[in-house]
This record gives structure tokens, C-alpha cells and sequence, in this order.
């Protein structure tokens, strides 16, 4: 199991001098990160939001990919291997791509299960593309060079489904994330619907806690007096 420290140690410790990373320090660290997570697991969901500062949609997708290779689910946080490990037509491209245009299960092949499928989907759509080396400070560690800036912050689609209480800014991740995932269903009706199931029984879930005594200005002077 991965944890924040384990990354620190393993990974950032060498580049603690600076503020910015050079493109060549940035590519390394993404290679060391990838090679790390697609052989061990995150330990915490502390360790998975972490792991958020260092990664793009296209070494994520990196990620999920090494990890399949080494017989584990996509998702960073699980320790078990996807559903279906195996695949009869791995050898022949154009077999494997039509299966995964068409067939509803093909994140079976990737995922342990719909709901990490899910999780990662809700993770993913919220990184950024900004390149590593643009991110300055965010490698450094805060014991080292205190505020060290963090990227951004990470909701994660199990804490908040599973949360007996949803703050605010939750439901504005939540909603967000569900209004930009792109799921390549190829105008499959009964996919999407699905997926509006999943969303619908989850949401039920959910107990929206509202403020007690709020501010005769509203939430939006809450926000600006924090």
C-alpha cells in the first residue's frame, strides 16, 4: 500500500531545493508515480487526492492502463484485479475495439466494478491538464517548505455517495463531475439510462444538510468571508 509519505520518500524527496520543476524533473516524477501506483495501491483516500497534484487525464489513463497490465483494477484505491482479467480477442485490434464500442460491460475489463468505474470516471474529471512543470510548488513537502501550494482539491465520489452529510461544496463537485462525464456509449439509450439509474439511487442516498442559521446576506457571503 501507497501512502502520502511513501510518495514523498520515494519520489519527491530529490526535488525539495526548488520551486519549479524543470520538464525533464516533471517527466521523471510522472514515470516514478506511475511506476509506483501500477504496482501497489493508494492507502488512504487521503493518498488518492494526493495523488491528484501529480497526474493529467493522459497519465491517468496511463495509470488505470499499468494497472490492468498488472492484473489490478483501474481505480488507484483498490487492491483487487478487474473483473475480467482475461480477453479471448486480445490479439486482434479490430475484435477488441468493436467489443469496446458496443459492449455495455467492456469497463469490466478495466474495473473491478461499475462503482469504481464510476469513482474513476468522477475522479478523472476533475484533474487538469496543466502540464507538471506549470505546477509550481506543488511537489514540495509542507514539513520542508511550509504552505507548499496544493493543486486542487479532490472530491471523491465514494466519500461523498457513503457521507451521512453533504456539504455544500460536495454537492457543487458532485454535480459538476456528473455534468462533465464523458461516457462514450455511441448514443446507446439503455447505457445512458442506466447510468441515470446509478446516479438517481446514489443521489437518494444523500442527506443534504442545511444551514441552520445562515448569513441574512446568503451563501455567497459565507463563501467570500472564509
Amino acid at each position: 500500500m501507497t501512502s502520502i509519505e511513501d510518495i514523498k520518500r520515494l519520489v519527491l524527496k530529490p526535488y525539495q531545493n526548488h520551486r519549479q520543476l524543470s520538464i525533464k524533473e516533471a517527466d521523471t516524477i510522472s514515470l516514478e508515480i506511475l511506476d509506483l501506483l501500477s504496482q501497489s495501491d493508494c492507502k488512504d483516500t487521503a493518498t488518492l487526492k494526493y495523488l491528484a497534484n501529480f497526474l493529467t487525464l493522459e497519465t491517468y489513463h496511463d495509470l488505470v492502463e499499468e494497472r490492468n497490465l498488472n492484473k489490478k483494477c483501474g481505480y488507484p484505491a483498490c487492491d483487487r484485479s478487474q473483473n475480467r482479467v482475461r480477453d479471448p480477442y486480445g490479439r486482434n485490434a479490430m475484435a477488441t475495439q468493436f467489443l469496446q464500442q458496443n459492449n455495455p460491460y467492456a469497463y469490466l475489463s478495466h474495473y473491478c466494478s461499475k462503482f469504481h468505474y464510476r469513482c474513476s470516471q468522477f475522479y478523472e474529471v476533475q484533474l487538469t491538464d496543466d502540464a507538471l512543470f506549470v505546477r509550481i510548488g506543488v511537489h514540495l513537502d509542507d514539513e520542508v517548505k511550509s504552505n507548499a501550494p496544493k493543486l486542487q482539491d479532490i472530491s471523491l465520489l465514494e466519500e461523498i455517495i457513503q457521507g451521512e452529510e453533504l456539504k455544500q461544496q460536495d454537492l457543487i463537485s458532485l454535480v459538476s463531475g456528473i455534468g462533465q462525464l464523458q461516457i462514450s456509449q455511441n448514443g446507446d439509450d439503455d447505457a445512458k439510462q442506466e447510468l441515470e439509474k446509478d446516479l438517481s439511487d446514489w443521489l437518494s442516498r444523500i442527506n443534504i444538510v442545511e444551514n441552520e442559521s445562515p448569513h441574512p446576506m446568503g451563501d455567497f457571503f459565507n463563501e467570500r468571508s472564509r
